[in-house]
């Protein structure tokens, strides 16, 4: 395959957007430190699975948005709906009548929860969540899972990780964590009566699965023990069902939050809920004490709820879930017998499902290295695979993507090869590898 070496516009951007944005991105996930040298450094447009970037270079995109695009960049349905939305307003004095059809119409889809309150960005939600477990429950700690890279940019979660710089010690107090798996360790943090944990929460699935009942075992613990179980689906929704990991797997939260993938890269997440949870954010309780819950202008944006609605609407019509599993299914496979093929199987690994499955990359001693990771990015990179260790198939990535994306893997695992055997990367790497989002030194 041809390889990509022009990216003199790229330098250009990157030696200017951190003189005006703090990081160089608006999310730290997208920033320079987590890609190889040769990753593009901004994007000037998408079509379909596909990209381009400020020099022309064309990518396949296998993470779509950090998973929020479910079906394709500039899908004409969804834009369209979009469009039409943004040119009878966007945001107003009273409610939008789409605010209605727009939680009819997630309710009914999602079948989790009897109310819904929507917002613009998933760690909104999930402190909404963390809120109403406190008052409901009146106990004050969260528990979370410690193998969840994600939940919030707050601060309850933002002190459980090494960037903890800026939060009071005190707030650590707060955040408790268990193991993903390890039904011994939830056990053991709501052994006693004075555990003051007011909430669970955890992702359904990340990439392994769910063992020995895990999730309905902590289902039915919470509920013994008076514990609210927030399922947070902002990566799992819309992927393994329309209705969430929580519907694949038979499991019922008392509270679910959803974003990323429900909206076609538009804004729109949503916090659902059981009625007598959600309903203490709301103004129907006259004499009760007021719980300020989310009260966010853009939260209802009209755009960001016409996108859900016309991304939902797609998924229906096509039968996506079912179609992206066959296909990514497809190319797992594919992918697997290509590690086989260059002798690469205690090196690297695709753990995950069909929907979205990752890259583990192990060095020559059979160790997971993130040096050794940025030599699989580059040279995916080089070849026109914009890849960040993530493969997420949607509806936009047919044939001719997969194709093309199995190409660069296989003469990427060359490389790989090399690497392995001479136990180093120093020749084969340009400039340095990426790093870890949460570190504790920049």
């Amino acid at each position: 395959m041809d390889k990509i070496s022009n990216y003199e516009k790229s330098k250009e951007f990157s030696s200017r957007v951190h003189n005006l944005i703090p990081g160089g991105a608006h999310t730290y996930s997208k920033g320079d430190d987590q890609f190889p040298l040769n990753a593009p450094a901004a994007i000037t447009h998408g079509k379909g699975a596909r990209l381009w970037d400020l020099d022309g270079n064309e990518f396949i995109d296998c993470s779509m948005g950090l998973t929020s695009v479910c079906i394709g960049h500039g899908y004409e349905p969804v834009a369209k709906a979009v469009c039409e939305a943004a040119f009878q307003g966007t945001n107003f004095q009273r409610p939008a009548a789409i605010e209605l059809e727009a939680a009819k119409i997630f309710l009914d889809t999602v079948q989790s929860g009897d109310m819904v309150k929507f917002a613009k960005n998933g760690s909104t939600v999930t402190t909404a969540a963390v809120k109403l477990a406190r008052a409901y429950t009146g106990r004050n700690r969260v528990a979370l899972a410690r193998e969840h890279n994600f939940f919030s940019y707050d601060d309850w979660f933002i002190v459980t990780t090494p960037c903890d710089r800026g939060i009071p010690a005190k707030v650590r107090e707060m955040t408790a964590t268990f193991s993903y798996n390890n039904y011994e360790s939830v056990e053991a943090l709501l052994a006693g009566n004075d555990h003051d944990i007011a909430c669970l929460i955890m992702e359904p699935v990340k990439f392994d699965p769910p063992k020995n009942d895990f999730l309905h075992k902590v289902a039915a613990l919470c509920k013994e023990r008076g514990v609210l179980l927030i399922l947070d689906e902002m990566i799992s929704g819309f992927k393994w069902d329309l209705k969430g990991a929580q519907h694949f797997y038979g499991v019922k939260p008392d509270m679910a939050t959803w974003g990323k993938g429900i909206a076609n890269g538009f804004s729109a997440c949503a916090l659902t809920g059981r009625a007598d949870i959600m309903e203490i954010g709301g103004i129907r309780r006259e004499g009760d004490d007021k719980l300020f819950l989310i009260s966010t202008t853009h939260g209802a944006e009209t755009t960001g709820l016409a996108a859900m609605i016309a991304t939902i609407k797609e998924f229906k019509h096509h039968n996506m879930i079912e179609s992206n599993w066959q296909r990514g299914e497809a190319l797992k496979q594919r992918l697997e017998q290509i590690v086989l093929k260059h002798g690469l199987g205690s090196f690297l690994e695709l753990p995950g499902y069909p929907c979205l499955f990752v890259l583990v990359c192990r060095n020559a001693e059979g160790v997971p290295d993130d040096t050794y990771r940025t030599l699989m990015m580059q040279e995916m990179i080089a070849r026109g695979v914009l890849f960040q260790g993530m493969f997420y198939p949607t509806w936009s990535h047919q044939q001719p993507e997969m194709d093309h994306i199995a190409m660069a893997f296989d003469e990427s695992c060359a490389i790989y090869r090399k690497a392995v055997d001479s136990g180093s990367t120093e020749s084969l790497l340009i400039g340095r590898p990426a790093k870890p989002v949460f570190r504790k030194i920049i």
